[in-house]
């Protein structure tokens, strides 16, 4: 599986955002000692959201919503609304999660990065059953609905389409290599659907257990530069490198974040680091003489592996793509917005960054030997 820490803490965060709509809506249709313990359901999201005691408040997180929320809807003699299964499996799912991926709260200080964190792939195999079974119960509800009201059926041929794209997810559930297609097929086809026709109550957490089921290194990272593709670098060239305040403490959790996302970033596309204050960067300049280094921004430059170099926005959406998984898809999402406008976002970062941490004492960031070995003085 593709999924990195940080990656699965901004999933774990969305997840968090789910229990609390779970829970805040029943609060409004019951009455008596349910509502404020709901009500703890909501604070209990805000901690499950920042990774604190992860594995205890998602247990008391699972027996409000798939216990206390199931019953406001009517269990056991009453199925559950769909928001309150599909959170609840989710929760479920996340107690054989390991705890403690970067970027939670629980983390913090660790030395390594990356730590011993790893979601194990048969998570993903069950996550992918239970999304098969969920939309083969969707899709016959829906060939019931249409058999029985086939006149009335407002949008009919888009129910049809919708039962196709579901009906063939399920088969595409049976061979690993198709599942990437069918994923992308009805994840994109749901969204769309969702956007033109509002959402229904389970909507959201549905698309949360798509989100679950994918594997973030079907994305794998790639350069966008021209001429920077794995097939065509330069031997003599070496590897990128990126240049960044050694003054700054921003600017080492962020180094600190590249480098434990790095799982699903070909090798050959991997950084190397160092400060801008170093004698690495220099060399650099020294060796360049039409460079005005006055001109240059005193927060990163990344030095590609064809010698050209790029600074703000073109910087950070260069080392997203690398990335891979969902970084490399929010550097496609944000690279369609006009340039000036991502350096304007991000020179007010830049304006700040160092009123948002301490400064640290080493130019390099505390990490392990095998990751401090990429850092150049």
């Amino acid at each position: 599986m593709g999924w990195t820490g940080v990656q699965y803490s901004i999933y774990r965060a969305a997840l968090a955002l789910a229990v609390a709509g779970v829970c805040s809506s029943r609060m409004s249709i019951t009455e008596g000692p349910t509502v404020p313990l709901l009500g703890l359901g909501v604070l209990g999201s805000v901690a499950f959201a920042i990774g604190w005691r992860d594995r205890a408040v998602a247990i008391n997180l699972l027996l409000l919503v798939g216990g206390l929320a199931a019953l406001v809807d009517g269990a056991p003699l009453i199925l559950p609304e769909l928001d309150v299964i599909v959170t609840a499996s989710l929760l479920l799912l996340h107690l054989f999660t390991p705890i403690t991926p970067f970027g939670s709260w629980d983390a913090r200080g660790r030395v390594d990065p990356r730590g011993d964190w790893a979601r194990p792939g048969w998570l993903g195999d069950v996550a992918w059953i239970w999304l098969a079974a969920l939309h083969g119960i969707i899709a016959a509800t829906h060939l019931g609905d249409v058999a029985r009201t086939t006149a009335e059926l407002d949008f009919g041929w888009l129910v049809g389409v919708t039962i196709g794209f579901e009906i063939v997810f399920v088969v595409a559930s049976f061979r690993r290599r198709w599942r990437r297609a069918a994923w992308i097929a009805l994840t994109l086809w749901l969204i769309g659907c969702f956007a033109a026709f509002g959402l229904e109550t389970g909507d959201l957490a549905l698309l949360l257990l798509h989100a679950f089921a994918a594997d973030p290194g079907w994305w794998p990272g790639r350069s966008l530069v021209a001429g920077a593709n794995e097939a065509e670098f330069h031997p003599s060239v070496g590897p990128a490198r990126l240049f960044y305040d050694g003054d700054c403490g921003f600017c080492h959790r962020s180094v600190r974040l590249i480098l434990s996302e790095e799982l699903n970033t070909p090798e050959s596309l991997r950084l190397r680091f160092a400060p801008l204050q170093g004698e690495a960067f220099g060399q650099l300049v020294a060796t360049r003489g039409e460079l005005d280094v006055e001109s240059l921004p005193d927060s990163i430059v990344l030095c590609c592996e064809d010698g050209r170099l790029l600074t703000q926005s073109a910087a950070a959406l260069e080392i997203a793509s690398r990335l891979g998984g969902l970084w490399r898809g929010l550097a496609l999402a944000f690279g369609v917005l006009p340039r000036a406008l991502l350096d304007r976002a991000y020179d007010g970062i830049a304006r700040i960054r160092k009123r948002l941490f301490a400064s640290p004492k080493d130019a390099c960031p505390i990490l392990p030997p095998d990751l401090r070995q990429r850092f150049d003085l």
